[in-house]
Formats: structure tokens, C-alpha cells, sequence
């Protein structure tokens, strides 16, 4: 019985102990449209507001805009995913700010719009701990969900 138990304990450890994998980002989403510059950046505009995005930058003549949008915990879970467990010290003290930028670009036949996003997890309540960090760009990636809603508000994608 207790080889047995140490046999778990052992694999238990293995499993625990092993590196975690390395989140990756999805690619920017990507697709040609026949709207101008001001529609993608209306369209967008009201997506992101919809979703509960900030916009911090907006330019129709450029055809560009950025929006944040900044949730304590598991707020955001709905656009992100973080390589931490669930109710662990990480997720406890997470404050993610989770950034859409969509660009467009001059296409044959219409407009080439490009949607991707970044985040960013910082953990105020763990400034004054021994941890190496407070903030980090490869904890959460965006699970791709709000880029493709904008793209399929905007219109087909490629």
C-alpha cells in the first residue's frame, strides 16, 4: 500500500512540476471588405462600446481605433485566458487590461482590416510581495472571441 502511495505522490509530483506551456496569442484577424474607412471604424467603435471597451484612440480618416478595457479577476474571462489556476494567488490579485486595435489598409477592390489584441495582467495587491513581478504580457492572451466579433460585425473574413 504505501509503494502504491508513493508511486502516486511520485506521479503527482512529475505532473506538478512540469513546465507549463507557453501561452499563445492568436493571430490577428484579417479580412477584406467593401466598407470604407469611417464604416469599419463606426462599426468597431460600437462593438467595443457594446462589449464594455473604453476608446482611447479613434481616427476614421486613418481608419483606426484602439479601445481597453481594464476588469479585476475574472472579468475579462469572457475575452482571456491566463495560464495561472483558477483561484489561485495570481487570479485572486489580477487586474487585466485587455487592448483591441483595429487597423485598416488600402486593398484591391476595397479595405484590408487587420484586428488583434493585447493584454495586459498586472497584480497590485502583490507590489510589496518577494514575487519577481507586478505586471506581465505573456500571463493572459486574448482567446480571440472579440476580434472575430468585430470582424464578422464588419463583414466576411478571409
Amino acid at each position: 500500500m504505501s509503494r502504491c502511495v508513493a508511486v502516486i505522490a511520485a506521479l503527482f509530483c512529475l505532473v506538478g512540476c512540469t513546465p507549463q506551456q507557453p501561452l499563445s496569442a492568436p493571430e490577428p484577424t484579417s479580412l477584406r471588405t467593401s466598407r470604407s474607412k469611417a464604416e469599419i471604424v463606426q462599426i468597431a467603435t460600437r462593438e467595443l462600446t457594446s462589449a464594455g471597451f473604453e476608446i482611447a484612440t479613434s481616427d476614421t480618416a486613418s481608419g483606426s481605433v484602439t479601445a481597453k478595457r481594464m476588469r479585476e479577476r475574472r472579468g475579462n474571462f469572457d475575452y482571456i485566458t491566463c495560464k495561472f489556476a483558477e483561484a489561485s494567488l495570481a487570479e485572486t490579485n489580477l487586474v487585466s487590461t485587455l487592448t483591441v486595435t483595429v487597423t485598416t489598409s488600402a486593398a484591391s477592390g476595397g479595405t484590408a482590416v487587420n484586428v488583434g489584441a493585447t493584454v495586459l495582467a498586472t497584480y497590485p495587491g502583490l507590489e510589496d510581495s518577494p514575487l519577481p513581478r507586478s505586471e506581465s504580457r505573456t500571463d493572459c492572451v486574448s482567446t480571440g472571441v472579440i476580434e472575430k466579433q468585430i470582424a464578422g460585425a464588419i463583414g466576411k473574413t478571409t
